[in-house]
Order: structure tokens, then C-alpha cells, then sequence
């Protein structure tokens, strides 16, 4: 039962550590190796978020333990590929753009550690379901995507070592301006 709690108190505590200290914990992530664990967090923050999510439909609809699980699994996959195609963007504006020097394998596995901000999601829907604080719900959604953008950013800048500036452009300046660009023309096309 102490490797247990051993292993919760290790996994609360590297966790506080990304949410506080993002780049003082990648750097120490980056020079023991453990780049891995970005993506470890991100796929069991994702699971347990699409559990919550399948919780509150579970509630609503009165299907108990069919909701949560698919919900788990479908969050994970479509969240994963979320994850690969962010990065994967992120790293081709910071190589060709800013003339960053990572490797998309780290960026992907270091942008996987945003997914810390997550808890304040399952937070979010834990109010929901219990109190119906719509209200709250939303806004903790809010700063928890905020933050993942943070950490996005700062992971970025780690590995390519671009500078916060530039990697904040990386993971949401220059993509975002490409969607609305798309999304332009495809209304002109219309």
C-alpha cells in the first residue's frame, strides 16, 4: 500500500512542478531524460478528463458504466492526435520559421506535459456535476487552456531554444493565423 501512495505523492508532486515552474522542470526533464513522461501524463490526464466527461453524460442519460469508458478512449485518441498535430506545427514554424534546433519526437513528448493544466478541467466538471456551476465550469476551462498554452509555449521554447516569444508564436500566433487564413478562403470559395 506505501508504493501506492509512494507513486500518487510522486505524481502530485512532478505535477505541481509543471504547473509552478514549467521551464525549470523541463530543463531537469530534458537533462535526466525523461521526455517520455510528457506524453505518460498527457494520455492519463486525457483518459481521466474523457472518464469525467463520460461521467456527466452517465448522469444525464442514466447509462452508467458504457459513457465513461468510451469516453475515456475517444478523448485519449482524438486528444493524441490533437497533440501530434500541434506539435507538429509548433516544431515546423520553430525550425523554419525561427530557425529553432529540436526534434519533433521531444516537442511532441515535452507538449505532452501541457496537459498538466487538465486537473483544473476535471475540477471544472467534478463543480459541474455536483454543484451546476455552469458559470465556474466555463472559466476554469478557460484559464486550464490558457495555461496548456503556456506550457505548450515554454515546452517549445525548451527544446528549440527560440525563446518564449517565439515559441508562444510557434505554438499559437502562426497556427492560428493559418486557420483563419484557411477559413477565409474557404468562405471566399463558397
Amino acid at each position: 500500500m506505501s508504493f501506492l501512495v509512494k507513486i500518487v505523492a510522486n505524481f502530485s508532486r512532478d505535477l505541481l512542478k509543471v504547473l509552478v515552474s514549467p521551464e525549470e522542470t523541463f530543463k531537469a526533464v530534458k537533462d535526466k531524460g525523461l521526455e517520455n513522461q510528457g506524453l505518460y501524463l498527457y494520455i492519463f490526464m486525457c483518459a481521466f478528463l474523457g472518464f469525467m466527461l463520460g461521467g456527466v453524460v452517465s448522469a444525464i442519460t442514466g447509462v452508467w458504466i458504457v459513457f465513461p469508458i468510451a469516453f475515456a478512449v475517444v478523448v485519449t485518441v482524438i486528444a493524441l492526435l490533437k497533440l501530434i498535430v500541434w506539435a507538429i506545427i509548433s516544431h515546423v514554424v520553430a525550425v523554419f520559421v525561427f530557425k529553432g534546433e529540436g526534434s519533433l519526437t521531444n516537442t511532441i513528448k515535452l507538449m505532452g506535459f501541457s496537459a498538466a493544466p487538465f486537473i483544473l478541467g476535471i475540477f471544472a466538471l467534478m463543480t459541474l456535476i455536483l454543484i451546476g456551476t455552469i458559470f465556474t465550469s466555463a472559466m476554469l476551462f478557460v484559464i486550464m487552456y490558457i495555461w496548456a498554452i503556456i506550457i505548450g509555449s515554454t515546452a517549445v521554447s525548451i527544446e528549440h531554444r527560440i525563446g518564449f516569444g517565439r515559441s508562444f508564436l510557434s505554438v499559437l500566433g502562426v497556427p492560428a493565423l493559418v486557420i483563419i487564413g484557411v477559413m477565409m478562403l474557404v468562405g471566399v470559395f463558397q
